[in-house]
Parts: C-alpha cells; structure tokens; sequence
C-alpha cells in the first residue's frame, strides 16, 4: 500500500479539523448577550490638589446628582500619572444615567445635601453664573452597546474648596 495514499486523508482531516475548531471572534445570534456594561476614559486634573477633603468619581443616575450613585470610586493625588487618571466602571447595569462628575467632599460641611461640590463632569462646561459645572452629557448602556470608551474629560481642582 501506498504510503502517500494514507498520508493524505490523514492530512485533510487534520486539516479540516483545525480549521473548524478555531474560535469565530465576529458575534454571531446564538453568541450570549452581554449581562452588564463596561464606561471608560481619562480625567485630565487642572490646578493643585487640595490638601483636605476626598476626590471622588461616580456615576449617577440622574444630573445634577442626588441619591447614592450608581458606581463610584475615591481618587488620590498618587492615582494621578501626568495629572491624569484612567478611570473604568465595569459591571455596569444597562440603562440611562445622567452623568459621570468628579466631586469634593468639603470635610468642614457635614450636611450630605450640600457638602459634595461638582468639579467636573462628562461633556459639561464650566459657568461659574449658574455653578461650577452646569450640565453634563447623559449616557446609555444597553445589550447592543455595551463597551462605552473614550468618555474623557477635565476637572478643575481650583473648585476644590468653594
């Protein structure tokens, strides 16, 4: 018998295997569907840190916030590379919020409704006639959109403070 002719069933079925058992990276309609979301960008910090209070990152439902936020993370001047910090929520529910904002928390104010002071926020703008950060750019996760990058924005530290 042939050599050759053993050697190539045995090579169209190696071949035929390796090529039907590689992992297809395009999502197809029997992929699961993601169960939460991934939000992600950069602050670019202005100005000096202050020396007392807390720094802090969320995510909040509704804008301006009010209530417990829906994520949130305390950031530390040693966070900070290039006056920058890279910031991600993961484990996101899917839905509507109306801002992502760096706050201080003034420690000589102990009332909650008025000791958090906004320094920046997503897609806000700075005017200081109706308060430091009047708006802010609301954002939606969904099943369909689930990995939101690229949400940088600056905050001013000068706010630290008033």
């Amino acid at each position: 018998m042939n050599i050759t002719k053993i050697k190539m069933p045995f090579l169209a079925i190696f071949i035929l295997f390796l090529t039907t058992s590689c992992d297809n990276e395009s999502p197809t309609a029997s992929d699961p569907l993601p169960e939460f979301a991934t939000i992600s960008g950069t602050i670019t910090f202005d100005g000096t840190w202050p020396t007392t209070g807390v720094i802090a990152l969320s995510l909040s439902s509704s804008w301006p916030p009010t209530g417990a936020p829906a994520a949130s993370m305390e950031i530390t001047s040693s966070d900070l590379i290039n006056d920058m910090y890279n910031y991600i929520f993961d484990n996101v529910s899917f839905g509507d919020y109306g801002a992502i904002a760096v706050s201080w928390l003034d420690p000589d104010d102990n009332n909650p409704a008025s000791n958090q002071h906004i320094i920046g926020s997503y897609g806000g703008t700075a005017n200081y006639i109706y308060g430091p950060y009047f708006d802010a750019t609301s954002i939606t996760v969904s099943e369909t959109q689930y990995t939101l990058t690229g949400k940088d924005f600056n905050a001013d530290l000068s706010m630290a403070g008033q």
